[in-house]
């Protein structure tokens, strides 16, 4: 009888133990080891840059919003200048340093009546558009405009910006210090095509968005809005936004 007692104990016991070990065996299956598991390689650079980046999708209910808050005069570029007694049109607002390279331009549009039309026929000559705005030092400011290149040659087109210390009219802070500050990948920001792009994409005949948030440097108070388009290209610009974030 104690014979039979202590079988059914020693099968219990057994038993037992198999369980323990199946549950175990179940258990560090279901777990995947350190080098099967996927690594994350984002910098700490590029996860800043995006959390930095507003949300680029922007429903109808937020235009408005957004058209308060532009920085830029005449950002749309629809209200144009100098038509009577011969002068060439000239968007109000901006400055255009070759101003025979612009156009105002009613045939490509993304929105509204008008665009810009920057198109130099001129070897070593840029066809350039800018407007200079006050920034505050720190703050974050978002570059939004759209562009359609119909013509793409050598260079291309870029964005071609300047920073400015207090004295608007004469001390550009210098690509050293900004490709220090940025890096340069985030430098192309502004002198470039966006992050890491030394020129816009050459896609041909179709509306295309730039859109870019960028820390302002902290000595500067001006900001420099440019878009540069090389010899033997031809782009059209619209709707272009620059809105601050600014912390004070």
């Amino acid at each position: 009888m104690i014979n039979h007692i202590q079988l059914h104990r020693n099968l219990f016991a057994t038993h037992w133990i198999f369980c323990v070990l199946i549950f175990l065996c179940i258990s560090c299956g279901t777990e995947e080891s350190d080098e099967l598991k996927p690594q994350d390689t984002t910098t700490q650079e590029e996860t800043e840059r995006e959390e930095d980046h507003y949300d680029n999708n922007t429903p109808d209910e937020e235009e408005e919003v957004i058209e308060s808050q532009n920085l830029l005069t005449n950002g749309n570029l629809e209200t144009w200048k100098g038509t009577a007694l011969g002068i060439r049109n000239w968007p109000t607002g901006w400055s255009l340093p070759n101003n025979d390279y612009i156009q105002r331009d009613k045939a490509v549009v993304y929105e509204g009546a008008y665009s810009a039309k920057l198109q130099s026929l001129k070897k070593g000559v840029t066809a350039r558009i800018e407007q200079m705005i006050q920034v505050s030092p720190g703050s974050k400011i978002r570059i939004v405009f759209h562009y359609y290149i119909s013509q793409w040659k050598s260079k291309g087109a870029r964005t071609y910006c300047y920073f400015r210390t207090a004295s608007a009219e004469k001390y550009n802070i210098s690509a050293d210090v900004l490709k220090s500050f940025y890096g340069e990948k985030l430098f192309r920001v502004i002198r470039g095509g966006g992050y890491n792009l030394t020129y816009f994409p050459s896609n041909i005949n179709v509306w295309q968005i730039f859109d870019e948030t960028i820390e302002v440097p902290p000595t500067a108070t001006y900001f420099v809005f440019g878009i540069n388009s090389y010899y033997g290209t031809t782009i059209n610009v619209d709707d272009c936004y620059i809105m601050s974030n600014n912390p004070q």
